[in-house]
């Protein structure tokens, strides 16, 4: 039951995504294993938003976005918010560089129920990589036995600090 942030989710459905790409593979391999995915109400927006700037950038046609939208709103995402979430997001924010609070509610989700958080996003993977449980979609852990790498005590221990 991973967590999934927008920057894996936009590669699902946006316009002419090569089948290759790694977030493509990752949701092959999710349905596959029909896992359940989770995320909160803001990758929604996040996603939305990525479709209407591809289109204000001539990335993509008005039609094409409109299409994409409809298979966000189709995609098997658990959605769950909670306010600790946000709360956590904030402490997070604050101990690593004031890092966007958008990106940190994808890390309190992930810490809270105790998954992976998978994101394509680089930079903030560089930012957590203490944190083995913040992974690219190529690193993804869905195809093994026990699938879900959980947080670790120690890892918890050392994020609340």
């Amino acid at each position: 039951m991973p967590v999934v942030d927008a920057s894996v989710v936009i590669d699902w459905i946006a316009p002419g995504v090569a089948t290759t790409a790694p977030a493509v593979k990752l949701l092959d391999r999710l349905a596959r294993r029909s896992a359940e995915i989770v995320g909160p109400r803001l990758l929604f927006e996040e996603v939305s938003n990525a479709l209407i700037t591809g289109v204000r950038r001539r990335r993509w046609s008005g039609a094409a976005a409109d299409g994409s939208r409809s298979l966000l709103a189709r995609l098997p995402i658990r959605v769950t918010d909670d306010q600790r979430d946000l709360d956590r997001a904030w402490e997070l924010a604050r101990r690593h560089d004031n890092h966007p609070i958008y990106d940190m509610i994808y890390v309190a989700l992930a810490e809270r129920i105790r998954t992976e958080l998978i994101t394509a996003d680089e930079a903030l993977r560089r930012r957590l990589a203490h944190l083995t449980w913040v992974v690219g979609p190529a690193q993804a852990a869905v195809d093994s036995p026990s699938s879900e790498r959980r947080i670790q005590a120690r890892e918890l221990r050392g994020a609340s600090s």
